[in-house]
């Protein structure tokens, strides 16, 4: 448990700093641009990591843990431990309380990224303990779209924010 906590604390600080522009970028061998979050699966190719259809699966299930990361408006870090659901196989939505931090800063930004982890003690290499994925996020703000999602989910309200996926990159 305490590996599984130290791990998830270097996720948020990892997560924090690449939001709030502090982490530096590198490039991978093909010339993609990688920031510290994702650098180090990419330069190892040592992780099993989620594609997107297998994470909207696992966040489906409810089966793993998600952090999310925003900027606060005095450019500090917001990261936050939250249950989304799955809208649809390109978007993901967040039900949060009005005055909540991560709400206000995704109105605000209209981006955020999330680290998703399905956590498996159990198994016997590093490779299995942990899968996942980096997502990029970015705020729905089709009117369409949006509209389209909350006939076909009842979970989906008028106060729910709904964020496309923009990016699975590797767990780092």
């Amino acid at each position: 448990m305490k590996k599984f906590l130290a791990i998830m604390m270097c996720a948020m600080l990892a997560l924090g700093l690449a939001a709030c522009g502090a982490a530096s970028e590198s490039s991978s061998a093909n010339g993609e641009k990688l920031d510290a979050v994702t650098t180090p699966s990419v330069s190892t190719n040592m992780y099993t990591n989620l594609d997107q259809a297998a994470l909207l699966e696992e966040i489906g299930k409810y089966s793993g843990v998600t952090v999310v990361s925003t900027v606060n408006a005095d450019g500090t870090p917001n990261i936050a431990i939250l249950t989304p659901g799955v809208a649809d196989e390109n978007h993901i939505v967040f039900n949060l309380a009005p005055t909540n931090a991560t709400m206000t800063n995704l109105k605000r930004d209209k981006i955020a990224k999330i680290v998703f982890d399905k956590p498996n003690t159990a198994a016997q290499t590093k490779e299995e303990r942990h899968q996942g994925a980096v997502v990029r996020l970015e705020l729905e703000e089709d009117t369409a779209v949006l509209d389209e999602l909350k006939a076909s989910n009842e979970y989906i309200t008028d106060s729910s924010l709904v964020c496309k996926i923009v990016e699975v990159l590797p767990v780092g």
